[in-house]
């Protein structure tokens, strides 16, 4: 092996001029070789059956074996990257895993970064199969606005289109909750992947009187002497401003705003991972203990999870008794099937060969996540009303935390069900197997995790306390709003009080 430092620099730019070509010289339009596609299946499947915690927790083995069974019939013939993508996350979303998700290879992710335009006009929210505007791309577009529903795109009704797009989501126990809010999260994204772009589309849509109407709409695609900025809206701290630009980033993992004269404190948490966490947490509820708050809103609306040892550390400032992260986390083996395809095999393999102990079941335990007790914060902790906003994307981590807190007397759940399971989930350690060939990377879970096997074992997510529905008004349905629904009813309750 040379060692870089050898190569001379104007061989090595020669070398990175070569490369960069060579990246370049990727197209979507290229197919692959049937030989190679069902080697690819072969490889998945055998993975899938050797390592998979959960293949058949929610579908049964005759589901999952008809399920390749048509994956292998399917690649009989040359697909494209995104064909067979398709057709392996049909595959995949049969086993009902929202942690096994098929992702496009990093080539075809650097493609569609540099070609997002064009793109379907659309945002679009999915509501009990039912499509709403969300946003509309074009601005001049007056005709089709916010909240209008759009009852049908080039004569494809939409519930025929959500079902269509359903079937390439993962997600726990089938949860319609998750898959409706990723959806909705970017329609215009899935609406491509799946049906693919036209140049104009033909929509059908109620309008503010109650009638149906048609509009045509083209792509749309930035002005190309303009450029076109998404901005996301960062949540200010009034009472304790953050001034400066690399604070403010962060911001838009995690903020808190307070309300001193009545004693409200919002606090919005989008994930647990990043975000510097450990420090805002230990800040945020001394402030509430200085401040006296009374009333605390934790939103992880949107929040898909991420690390759990920081989900951890936010409910032990809230809960009320001990508490374990599970009752159960097993795998099939202390090892990868075959380590070639699965990456990084190593940052998960020490800590699986010596974590885990193989029990009566004949399953690899994590006896540390069985067996240790959390306790709630001596200090810093929050004893006041605690409303937790939750929706069909609050998932896995976030899942975790709220479903752990779900019943506690002065916790009160507001949204929608979450689209994490509340029994439990295929997680923990999720590297991902990477396919030689298409080079498409599938997450593949290695634990099985049940939270508390006294929980219903249906795979639903976590159920709400107060169910928060989209707002009617005027032939008009506008997107759920958790937030300002615990808002009214906290002034009720001080009202009263």
């Amino acid at each position: 092996m040379i060692a870089l430092r050898k190569i001379p620099l104007q061989y090595l730019l020669v070398i990175l001029l070569l490369h960069g070509c060579a990246v370049g010289k990727y197209t979507p339009q290229q197919k692959i070789p049937p030989k190679q596609l069902q080697q690819d299946v072969a490889l998945l499947q055998k993975t899938l059956q050797q390592n998979h915690p959960g293949l058949h927790w929610y579908a049964g083995k005759a589901t999952i074996d008809s399920a390749f069974t048509a994956l292998q019939l399917a690649v009989k013939d040359s697909l494209t990257e995104l064909a067979f993508h398709n057709k392996v996350a049909q595959m995949v979303a049969t086993i009902e895993c929202g942690h096994t998700a098929v992702r496009f290879s990093k080539q075809y992710i650097n493609y569609l970064m540099h070609n997002r335009y064009p793109m379907f006009p659309l945002y679009l929210l999915n509501w009990e199969n039912h499509l709403y505007v969300f946003k509309n791309m074009h601005p001049k577009d007056t005709i089709l606005t916010k909240g209008m529903e759009v009852v049908s795109i080039n004569q494809y009704t939409a519930r025929q289109i959500i079902d269509s797009l359903y079937q390439f989501i993962s997600a726990d126990a089938n949860n319609l909750y998750f898959k409706a809010q990723v959806i909705s999260n970017n329609f215009p994204a899935w609406y491509r992947l799946v049906f693919g772009l036209d140049s104009t589309y033909q929509i059908q849509f109620i309008d503010t009187t109650g009638a149906k109407n048609r509009i045509s709409l083209k792509n749309y695609v930035p002005e190309k002497d303009t450029t076109t900025i998404h901005s996301t809206t960062i949540r200010s701290n009034k009472a304790y401003p953050l001034p400066t630009k690399k604070i403010s980033s962060l911001q838009l993992k995690r903020s808190l705003q307070l309300d001193i004269l009545h004693r409200v404190a919002y606090m919005h948490v989008s994930s647990f991972s990043g975000g510097r966490l450990r420090g805002f947490f230990r800040r945020s509820f001394s402030m509430l203990q200085e401040q006296n708050i009374s009333n605390l809103i934790i939103d992880v609306r949107g929040n898909g999870g991420g690390n759990v040892s920081k989900s951890v550390l936010l409910t032990k400032y809230l809960i009320q008794q001990p508490f374990k992260v599970a009752d159960t986390a097993v795998s099939l083996h202390k090892t990868m099937w075959d380590k070639r395809y699965i990456v990084p095999w190593w940052l998960y393999w020490f800590p699986m060969q010596w974590g885990s102990v193989k029990g009566a079941d004949g399953l690899f335990h994590a006896k540390r996540i069985e067996n240790h007790w959390y306790q709630p914060k001596a200090e810093k902790h929050f004893n006041g009303q605690i409303y937790l906003l939750q929706d069909g994307y609050t998932f896995s981590a976030a899942a975790m935390f709220t479903g752990t807190l779900k019943g506690q007397p002065n916790v009160q759940i507001a949204g929608t069900p979450s689209g994490g399971a509340y029994y439990g989930n295929n997680a923990l350690f999720l590297p991902h197997i990477k396919l030689p060939n298409s080079r498409l990377r599938i997450t593949l879970p290695m634990y099985r995790v049940v939270l508390d096997s006294a929980r219903p074992k249906n795979g639903k997510g976590v159920l709400p306390d107060i169910w928060v529905d989209p707002q009617q008004h005027n032939h008009l349905t506008l997107p759920p709003n958790a937030l300002q629904q615990v808002i009214l009813k906290i002034i009720q309750q001080n009202k009263k009080s």
